[in-house]
């Protein structure tokens, strides 16, 4: 399997969707709370988990769960366009987990958000899970 490394966009950026993946693949948490509304609805559906939450700071102690730990982290890929009212995003991460620190693992997911007033107001995600990656002993920096 051919593994391609993308650059994340570390510009600011005046789309949504860009400026969320941009603060996620960077893990700034601090900007990814700015772009959440307090009273957000944040929805994911995970292997084995379901989440439904109404507000930014659990919605940002999610994501810092999922992705704050462990030291190596690398964007594969991000991918985001416009649909009628709807933001669509989607990202693949290679890490290591804080949990298996030996071994990298690759997550996908996938999700639709809405913007009002200038904040995302509702985040809706589906994930992969963290899948071992074998294929693949240490991540190549240049494709």
């Amino acid at each position: 399997m051919a593994t391609t490394l993308v650059e994340v966009d570390t510009s600011v950026a005046s789309d949504p969707a860009a400026r969320f993946l941009d603060a996620l693949g960077r893990r700034d948490f601090d900007a990814l709370s700015s772009l959440l509304a307090p009273d957000i609805w944040f929805r994911a559906l995970l292997p084995r988990k379901l989440y439904d939450l109404d507000n930014r700071r659990d919605a940002i102690a999610t994501l810092r769960t999922w992705f704050g730990g462990g030291a190596d982290f690398q964007v594969l890929e991000t991918d985001h366009h416009s649909l009628a009212s709807r933001e669509y995003i989607r990202y693949r991460f290679l890490l290591r987990p804080d949990w298996a620190p030996e071994q990298w693992h690759v997550i996908e997911q996938v999700g639709f958000f809405r913007v009002k007033e200038g904040s995302i107001s509702r985040l809706d995600l589906v994930c992969t899970g963290f899948l071992p990656f074998e294929e693949l002993d240490e991540p190549a920096t240049e494709p």
